[in-house]
């Protein structure tokens, strides 16, 4: 129940915020976990993107005002926007309506507030193990930036997109450093967002790093294992969104704040059969 606890105190938050901003290391000290790591789940537990969330309560509230009869160049500064006209552009991507036929009785789009539960679901059986992982240390492309300005989850998929293009040599350059460490496969990695920041596409190698690259050396953990089977994005965010929903609130584990772990076996990664893995960092949820 911590875990759910820890997000409900998160959107308790973002309530409180409202109009203005969110800080976001706050949102994360409410919820628990990193910045990067509430990130990264929010769009598997909630269908999207944590500011995606946010402009789209934001908007909501505005919406009510203008009802109200509120002027919107008042509405609009008590928002944030300088101008009425970045406003109604804001607006008008909510609710597919300009802010001045709010007033007039348009019909909106409501954004509720989200509250967690836990869900108590049965009709697919989840099959994990439970596995001591050694430290290991890995070599690849980096993804860095400020998370707390772009979104982990979109920008990873991006990060693949880019890494995947037709003419990108940088998957086969990575490939090209394996020397015979486990996992013998390609590797996702998420640093934690503080000792290791961002996302790394990788392998695990005692190879030195090539000057477009970077080593980081991920410490030993206890991970839940999960097995997918599918093309590689399809399967592992389904997978995700199961562990997040339906595994991880119910398993009296924690996630816990360290590296998480995909793991993609073999080149056809679009392929119907497709294996690959979800490596959880846990730990013991305590009493």
């Amino acid at each position: 129940m911590e875990w759910i606890d820890g997000l409900n105190n998160a959107m308790d938050y973002i309530e409180e915020c409202m109009p203005g901003d969110v800080d976001l290391t706050e949102l994360a000290r409410r919820a628990a976990c990193s910045q990067f790591h509430l990130q990264r789940m929010f769009p598997y537990l909630c269908g999207m993107t944590l500011s995606d969330y946010v402009r789209r309560r934001r908007m909501s509230l505005a919406a009510l005002d203008l009802a109200a009869g509120k002027k919107v160049i008042d509405v609009a500064l008590r928002y944030g926007y300088e101008s009425p006209t970045s406003f109604a552009r804001a607006f008008r991507d909510i609710h597919g309506v300009a802010p001045s036929e709010a007033r007039r009785g348009a019909r909106l789009t409501q954004q509720p507030r989200l509250a967690f539960t836990i869900q108590v679901r049965g009709e697919e059986a989840m099959e994990y193990r439970i596995e001591e992982r050694p430290g290991m240390r890995v070599v690849g492309c980096h993804l860095e930036g400020d998370w707390g300005v772009k979104d982990a989850h979109a920008r990873i998929a991006a990060f693949w997109e880019e890494l995947m293009a037709e003419g990108d040599e940088r998957i086969h350059r990575v490939l090209s450093l394996m020397d015979g460490h486990e996992p013998q496969a390609l590797l996702g990695v998420c640093g934690d967002g503080e000792v290791l920041s961002g996302y790394l596409v990788c392998v695990a190698t005692d190879r030195p790093a090539p000057e477009d690259m970077v080593a980081w050396e991920i410490p030993a953990a206890t991970y839940a294992v999960f097995d997918c089977t599918g093309p590689a994005s399809k399967a592992t965010a389904r997978m995700t969104h199961r562990i997040m929903t339906e595994w991880l609130p119910s398993s009296g584990y924690e996630w816990a704040s360290r590296s998480d772990v995909e793991v993609y076996f073999g080149p056809n990664m679009t392929a119907d059969d497709y294996r690959s893995q979800i490596w959880l960092p846990i730990e013991r949820r305590h009493a």
